[in-house]
């Protein structure tokens, strides 16, 4: 959704920049509402289906038809009445995507509590998200190539009008990408076993109360603020991606072949990370992984001169692009364990309900920033011929303030203060804490008791210390 909705909403439903900057806005004042809202729900939901899989069912055909309605253009006669109608549609569908991504990320940690095998989960999980978007990449550029008979923009004495073949790949792709989710999230509702013992434990304090614990312990504070900035990175060269390519690089009918190449090099990363990861570290990956990112996003800046050099230069890329998405979600559930070691108490519900929104809400300031900058450069979404300043501040918002935001991340990251050896630390103490509350139980207690066995797989789910 991120690559494509700024350019839908200009080019296709041809909104004012200014409302686009409204709509993405609000949508993410509206984010910071729900994603606590739902993960605090989710940490009080207890179902004979489990505590997370029920909001997957009951999601789906929601955000399916949501989706659809995002994409479809509302053919009215006042500008306004566009813009309340996509306001509608952004605000619905921002919570429904939050009923599902929350749940579904917070599932990893409860999948198992084995932290080779937490990150093993984190690292596919990922590298399926990824290649759900090529999916929905590729959907949509097989509609694209069926509906739209030239890549020009349908234009009448310089101002662009309406285009019927566009719309009609876009609905037709929304159309798609809702049944796939559809079927997606029954799957995952189907085969998908939540840890019993972990999740039908809960905890009676108030939202607030939550809210205030999760964001007074540093690790996790210091590692949201290294998240934060890092997607800031990616979300700016993805907001504006398209039209980078479009008017900087003059290659508007390869965009998708483009973005296709990226996402396929940052998933061939993937499992090299991992092992990088496993090796030498955490902290020292992400470190990696952004010192190689940088360069790509400066070298952007000259790209005109050679367009087709985009290629190549997306394969160390798409390097720096899977560290930001794989390493951060694996330091978090470092952070739930040190948590749990000082608290006694898990609450992966918040933590992971957080992370998600400021992942959402950092994509949400680079369109606001990014469409407010748009007028100032002589951009106009009614005009088919853009002036000279137009490709000039596309290669600027790709290139300078990812590179500023992925320097305010590193230092997030040397403030970071769970290194490889604390880690190993607090799996011993929990183990030992584990070990412990097995020796307390009555020989007849009906709770199954479980522990890490010496290869360092889960056998069973996680007890909860009782302080």
């Amino acid at each position: 959704m991120g690559f494509y909705l700024t350019i839908f909403l200009l080019e296709v439903a041809l909104l004012d920049p200014t409302y686009v900057l409204v709509i993405v806005f609000l949508g993410r004042v509206w984010d910071g509402i729900t994603d606590p809202v739902v993960g605090f729900l989710c940490s009080r939901t207890k179902t004979k289906l489990g505590q997370f899989r029920p909001w997957l069912l009951f999601s789906a055909l929601p955000t399916a038809i949501a989706y659809f309605f995002l994409w479809f253009v509302p053919h009215w006669s006042k500008n306004e009445l566009t813009f309340v109608y996509f306001l509608l549609i952004y605000f619905i569908m921002q919570t429904l995507l939050t009923c599902v991504h929350v749940p579904y990320t917070a599932l990893t940690v409860h999948l198992s509590y084995n932290q080779k095998e937490t990150d093993s989960v984190t690292m596919y999980r990922v590298i399926f998200e990824m290649c759900g978007t090529l999916v929905g990449i590729g959907i949509y550029t097989l509609f694209y190539s069926t509906f739209v008979n030239s890549n020009e923009d349908d234009c009448t004495d310089n101002n662009r009008v309406h285009d019927k073949e566009k719309e009609d790949a876009y609905r037709y792709h929304a159309v798609t990408i809702g049944i796939i989710t559809i079927i997606v999230l029954m799957i995952t509702f189907l085969t998908v076993r939540e840890q019993k013992e972990e999740t039908m434990k809960k905890y009676n304090i108030s939202f607030f109360t939550a809210i205030r614990e999760t964001f007074g312990f540093k690790p996790y504070r210091e590692l949201l603020l290294m998240e934060l900035f890092s997607w800031l990175a990616v979300q700016f060269v993805q907001g504006n991606f398209a039209f980078y390519t479009k008017y900087s690089l003059s290659l508007s009918d390869q965009y998708q072949y483009v973005v296709a190449t990226l996402l396929i090099c940052s998933v061939c990363w993937m499992p090299v990370w991992q092992i990088v990861l496993t090796k030498f570290g955490k902290k020292t990956t992400f470190l990696c992984g952004m010192w190689i990112l940088m360069p790509c996003m400066i070298c952007l800046l000259f790209l005109n001169y050679e367009p087709l050099l985009i290629y190549p230069l997306n394969i160390a890329g798409g390097a720096g692009v899977s560290v930001a998405y794989l390493v951060p979600w694996s330091m978090l559930p470092d952070v739930i364990d040190e948590a749990y070691l000082q608290k006694g108490v898990r609450r992966e519900e918040l933590f992971f309900a957080f992370f998600v929104f400021f992942i959402k809400f950092s994509a949400g300031v680079t369109l606001g920033i990014s469409t407010g900058i748009y007028k100032l450069g002589g951009y106009d979404q009614l005009k088919c011929d853009q002036p000279w300043s137009v490709p000039l501040m596309f290669k600027i918002l790709v290139s300078g303030p990812p590179v500023i935001f992925i320097i305010i991340s590193l230092f997030f990251l040397w403030r970071y203060p769970i290194t490889e050896k604390t880690r190993a630390e607090t799996k011993k103490k929990l183990k030992a804490r584990r070990r412990r509350t097995e020796s307390e139980e009555s020989p007849t207690s009906n709770t199954p008791s479980y522990h890490d066995s010496d290869d360092g797989t889960l056998k069973g789910e996680l007890q909860c210390s009782k302080m």
